[in-house]
């Protein structure tokens, strides 16, 4: 089982990279009794859509629940999971099409793009689609090295809802949780995310129910 740092703002990982962030991440703040909150939201543009794909956002329930960010999107919560940790804003979740969303799978190539706390510039994180978690939605993302070599690195920091793009540069899933589990032949360094297709299918009540399964692969049934 993977260890899980839980967390309120989730996964810094100081890697120093020369991409920008995409224009589809785009940095929330809140400040309320006494406390301040930084994440992300990404745009829910459709596949294939410059400009006039924009609608709505998605992110992550921890986040948005703190309410109107002072910086970033007004965008009201329409609908959201706390346990599978999942919240769409400023569209009706139900005129979304899961298929505009490709599929995690594992050895795919990603990028993770959000933004830190305090950071305004934000953040590209590369990482490798590991596996499903056993307990649905969530799946494992590696994190890995940057190209001018500094190692994977995760820290606690505020990248919460930060959008996992694939290597077609399709929005696929969306950041809850960082950890650090020892597998041999990994950077042990970890997102736990939310892919943005089972989200849409979870809101719409059409996930269909999905078996456990142990590094990707279904555990065989014993009855």
């Amino acid at each position: 089982m993977m260890r899980l740092l839980p967390l309120f703002t989730v996964l810094f990982l100081v890697a120093a990279c020369s991409k920008s962030v995409s224009s589809r991440a785009e940095r929330v703040f809140y400040r309320g009794d006494g406390a301040a909150a930084w994440g992300t939201v990404c745009k829910l543009n459709r596949r294939g859509f410059i400009g006039l794909g924009e609608r709505g956002y998605v992110s992550v329930s921890h986040v948005t629940e703190n309410g109107t960010p002072l910086v970033g999107p007004k965008d009201e919560v329409t609908i959201s999971d706390q346990a599978s940790d999942w919240s769409f804003l400023g569209i009706d979740a139900a005129k979304l099409d899961a298929d505009d969303y490709p599929a995690l799978r594992p050895g795919t190539e990603v990028e993770i793009h959000g933004f830190p706390a305090r950071d305004r510039d934000g953040e590209v994180i590369p990482g490798i689609v590991y596996s499903d978690d056993p307990e649905p939605p969530f799946w494992w993302i590696e994190l890995t090295d940057s190209d001018d070599g500094i190692a994977a690195e995760g820290v606690i920091g505020g990248i919460s809802g930060s959008c996992v793009f694939d290597d077609d540069g399709d929005l696929v899933a969306v950041v809850h949780a960082n950890g650090f589990s020892q597998i041999e032949g990994t950077t042990n360094t970890w997102a736990k995310v939310v892919p943005v297709r089972e989200a849409i299918l979870q809101a719409q009540g059409r996930l269909p129910a999905r078996r456990p399964t142990l590094l990707g692969l279904p555990l065989p049934r014993i009855f």
